[in-house]
Order: structure tokens, then sequence, then C-alpha cells
């Protein structure tokens, strides 16, 4: 298998029905490759915002305290292979290639040429494979959508089930409140399960937590932010999320040096108020794409630039929520173009027409790339530029 067969495999669209209440192939193909989900202890990581920046605090932490590490993230930015690291870095085309070999053959093996895995667990099966085929040491594993039906769920009991911020998102799939979605959640936390780190505040939702750490017999920890802390992830919300992983990271490792918590201060991630100067302009992308994390964007603006306000370059993919979205960004807003993402575009007209009645100046340019110019060439004063609404603007970001 080449590189290419490799990336075309990973990413076809399974073609087939999955039932996700047993995921029988993906159980199979587990089974196959010699049930490798039960191979090294995991750190598994939930919730609607924040679990890449907590997954990506653990992995540097981890990685801090001398041992090996494989981390499974979704989505990428700029390159799939972003999705499984090693030790922090983008998995080798050598590596991913014999893992994904090993699943391609299980999966066809099982499938009799009608395709019943899907994309995510062909993605979650190579990871599996290949953070056991490293002998790593431990694997930070995030969730997909949601947590208890969830094909990374097929772990046992983790080191730790942590619960980061918890937001209305994906509710066709996960329920209408915010109840449903914190018990979905925490269908990560199982018997056994070494501590529960919890990073919301919501009463609700911690009630729910409580309620499932409880029936499990799982300890519960609701760690309190980060003070005097400079982090290198600008908004007062990634104190929390530092502070979630330090907790989790203490209870497996103990008292943490300082050179483990600084690699967690430390921590950056691509698409999250990544920054490039371009023509005398700071032009920033953050992937927030739904209510709570447009509000996260929203402190890290005010953060980084408290004198300013910017020009926002947006574009929602799907069915997200773009008024929603919106209102929260509402003081921190200049002026606004509305654009359209390269998979799975929203029609930018109701965008348009919600920051038009809010009374900012509003232009409309399908293509991003053109659109981030545009912004660009129009800031005045070294106004700072702002793309959001989807990972998808990643390769737009890029190009510049």
């Amino acid at each position: 298998m080449t590189f290419e067969q490799a990336i075309a495999f990973v990413e076809r669209t399974s073609g087939g029905v999955v039932d996700k209440a047993s995921r029988e192939h993906f159980r199979q193909a587990l089974d196959l490759l010699g049930r490798p989900h039960e191979a090294i202890p995991t750190f598994h990581v939930a919730g609607t915002n924040g679990k890449g920046a907590v997954s990506m605090m653990l992995t540097n932490g981890i990685k801090a305290s001398g041992h090996t590490v494989g981390t499974y993230m979704s989505p990428f930015v700029y390159d799939v292979r972003e999705r499984w690291l090693i030790n922090g870095e983008p998995v080798s085309e050598e590596n991913f290639v014999a893992a994904t070999s090993k699943v391609h053959d299980a999966v066809l093996q099982l499938e009799c040429g009608t395709p019943s895995v899907s994309t995510f667990e062909i993605k979650t099966l190579v990871a599996f494979t290949l953070f056991e085929l490293l002998s790593l040491d431990y694997v930070v594993l995030e969730v997909g959508i949601g947590g208890l039906m969830d094909a990374t769920n097929v772990i046992p009991a983790p080191i730790a089930a942590i619960i980061t911020s918890i937001g209305f998102d994906h509710v066709d799939l996960l329920g209408p409140t915010i109840e449903d979605i914190a018990l979905q959640k925490a269908g990560i936390i199982k018997p056994n399960t070494g501590i529960v780190v919890c990073g919301d505040s919501h009463p609700a939702v911690r009630l729910v937590i409580q309620n499932v750490a409880s029936n499990a017999g799982a300890n519960l920890v609701f760690p309190s932010p980060l003070t005097n802390a400079n982090l290198a992830l600008p908004g007062d919300h990634q104190l929390m999320n530092a502070a979630v992983a330090i907790a989790a990271l203490e209870h497996r490792f103990g008292a943490l040096p300082q050179n483990v918590v600084q690699a967690v201060q430390d921590t950056t991630l691509p698409g999250r108020f990544e920054k490039k100067r371009v023509d005398g302009c700071d032009v920033i992308f953050d992937g927030a794409h739904n209510q709570a994390a447009a509000k996260a964007l929203r402190s890290a603006i005010h953060d980084r630039y408290p004198a300013k306000r910017v020009t926002l370059v947006v574009a929602h993919s799907g069915n997200h929520d773009s008024a929603g979205f919106g209102s929260e960004l509402l003081d921190v807003i200049d002026n606004v173009i509305v654009t359209c993402t390269p998979f799975r575009p929203q029609v930018p007209d109701a965008t348009a027409a919600f920051y038009a009645a809010a009374g900012k100046p509003v232009a409309v340019e399908i293509s991003p790339l053109k659109a981030l110019n545009d912004a660009i060439r129009s800031s005045t004063g070294s106004k700072p530029v702002v793309l959001c609404g989807s990972f998808y603007l990643g390769s737009s970001f890029r190009a510049l």
C-alpha cells in the first residue's frame, strides 16, 4: 500500500449503514487486529469545546514527563496526519501506511464487498493499531462526537475521563437539552475509571457528571482555573483547560515538576487563534464554529487586542447556528465579510442578514481566499482580521 492509497482508504465514505449501537464490524475488526484498543493506558477526552486544547496540553505534559504518547484528534486543519500524533508530531508516512495496511486488510475481510465500517471508525482503528505498533507508553484519545456512542468509547476504563466545557452542538444527535448532551459526554466514564476531571461550571452539567461518576464509583474533580499563568493559547477559557489537563496529569504522575507545567502552558494548536502577519496586518484563524466557541474567541480577541475591533471573515458549514455564533462576537466586530466553506457550505445570505440587522457593515464574497485578501487590503490602522466559523477554512488561511 502506498501513502496515497492509505489516505484514500481512511478518507473513503462507508457507502453502507453503520449500527452505532453495536458497531458490529468495527468490533470484529478490533478482534482481528488483536484488540489494540486495550493495549495502552489512555486519557479519554470528551466535551463540546476545548477537547483539542486539553488533548494537546496532556500530550505535551506526558512528553515532558519523559514518556512516549500517541494522540488521536479531530478534525485536522492542514494535513490528515494531524489526526494521529506521535509525541506531538504528525505520524510519519511510513508508520501511517504500516498501520493503515493492517486495518485495510481486516476491514475488507469483514465487509465482503459491502462497506459497513464508517470513515471515523476506520480512522479510529488506524489510531489503535498505530499506537500499539509503536509500543507507546500512553494514549490521549479525543472523542469524535458525544461520548457514549462514539467509536472511541470501546476502550476499557481510562486513566482519566476528562469532560471539557459543554454547549449546544450536534443537538440532532446528542439531544435537545444541556442535560441530554452532558449525559452523552459522561458516557466515557466507566467503572474502574482512574479519575473524572470536569472543566464545565454549569450546575446542571455538574449534576449529571456527578451522578454518572458516583454510579461508576469514580473519583471526581472540578478544578479551578489557573491563576497568574501565562498561556500560549489566548483567552480566559484556556486557564480552565490548562487546569483540567494538569489535574489529570497529577492523578497519574503526582506533583508535577515545573518543566511539565510549563509544557502545558506553552501548548499551541493549529487553527486555534493562529496568527500570521500579512502586509502589516494581523490575520488570525480560529476554527470556532459554535456559540460557546465564539464566546471563547471573543475572550481571546479581548485578551490580545483589548483596544481594537476586528474585521470578521466568517463562513459556516452544515447546520451550524450562524446567528448564535455571531451574537457572541458583535462587540468586537467592526465589519464583516461573509464567505463560504469549501465543504458543505451554508448559503451566506442568512449570515449576512444577521450581521446587517445588528448594524455591522457586511459584504459577501464566495471565495474565502479573496475574502481574506479583501479584508487585508481594506484594513486600516492595523485592524486585525479574524477568519472563523469552520475548520474547513484552514486551507485558505494556509494559502496566505
